[in-house]
């Protein structure tokens, strides 16, 4: 190798073992942290402990990480990010993750490449990112499947006579996470003084990717402002729901085979490159150095990139 390409070398393998050093310790503190919610959990109390700190009840909030990764991550958005996720790690943890990624994915580049040009490898920092947005994804997915349930259990324990801060509880001890979770939190608010508006609001804005929350906030502020029958708007919207999300199912398999076709399509030549790649890694070196390579290489991202969007356009009907 060139005295630059070991420059170059020197300094990400320096760079990834800090940032690999950064990931264990958040990894670390994540456990900690859900060790000590799920105690708190288990004795069900909002106390203060021995030592002063919160216990880390529902009403906890996560401090925004310190130091300039935690406001570089708030400025990225990462910390946004990390709330909808639903667990404990933040977007200081989510940040160290993506600059570990990037910094091995552009060694491993530098060391096959045997060039400079191998620091396109950084790309790999987004994983992360992709990582946690699929992860919310599935959650808003999971709060959406769960709620027509809730939405029955919450009109039965207001026909049998409670109010709808029990029938709140009620739903919080009898559906699983991630739903039950946040009713809890919702009554505990509820249960200090905080106004229902504002509890339901929250409960909203902690979940912005699940639409289902907020059609149902506002029918029972709608209900509360207008009057009516809670329990009958209850049981139609949870109906309604059920007979949207048995929609989106019945979409989700007549559309299979094109979302199949489109990520075998996409990833293909991610494959193939990654093997000559790995076989003969002087056979690409040209699509890197040499302008009209480059070229090519910009039209064929950019047609893929078009492709990928039509077929998931195709493949999404709105429910």
């Amino acid at each position: 190798m060139s005295p630059t390409t070991l420059a170059v070398v020197g300094v990400l393998v320096l760079v990834a073992v800090l940032f690999f050093g950064q990931f264990l310790y958040w990894t670390a503190q994540g456990r900690r942290q859900a060790r000590d919610r799920e105690l708190a959990r288990r004795i069900g109390s909002l106390r203060e402990v021995a030592d002063g700190r919160d216990d880390g009840g529902l009403l906890r909030e996560r401090p925004p990480a310190d130091g300039p990764g935690g406001r570089i991550a708030q400025l990225l958005g990462l910390e946004a990010l990390a709330r909808t996720w639903g667990t404990e790690v933040d977007g200081g943890a989510i940040l160290a993750r993506c600059a570990g990624f990037a910094a091995g994915g552009a060694l491993l580049l530098v060391v096959l490449l045997r060039s400079p040009i191998g620091v396109i490898g950084a790309l790999a920092g987004g994983i992360p990112i992709l990582q946690v947005h699929r992860a919310a994804v599935a959650r808003a997915q999971r709060i959406g499947e769960q709620l027509p349930d809730a939405l029955d259990l919450l009109a039965r324990s207001l026909q049998a006579g409670h109010g709808l801060i029990e029938a709140l509880r009620a739903v919080a001890e009898e559906v699983p996470a991630p739903l039950g979770p946040e009713f809890g939190r919702a009554w505990e608010e509820q249960n200090l003084g905080r106004d229902l508006r504002d509890v339901l609001s929250d409960l909203c804005a902690r979940n912005p990717a699940t639409f289902d929350l907020r059609i149902f906030t506002s029918a029972v502020l709608l209900q509360r402002d207008t009057g009516g029958n809670l329990v009958e708007i209850l049981g139609t919207l949870a109906r309604t729901l059920r007979e949207r999300s048995t929609f989106r199912g019945r979409v989700r398999a007549l559309t299979a085979e094109a979302r199949f076709t489109g990520w075998v399509l996409g990833g293909l030549p991610f494959a193939v490159g990654g093997l000559i790649l790995l076989v003969q890694p002087d056979y690409l070196r040209p699509l890197v150095e040499d302008p009209t390579g480059r070229w090519l290489l910009a039209g064929c991202g950019t047609g893929l990139v078009t492709g990928a969007v039509l077929m998931r356009r195709a493949a999404t009907v709105e429910a």
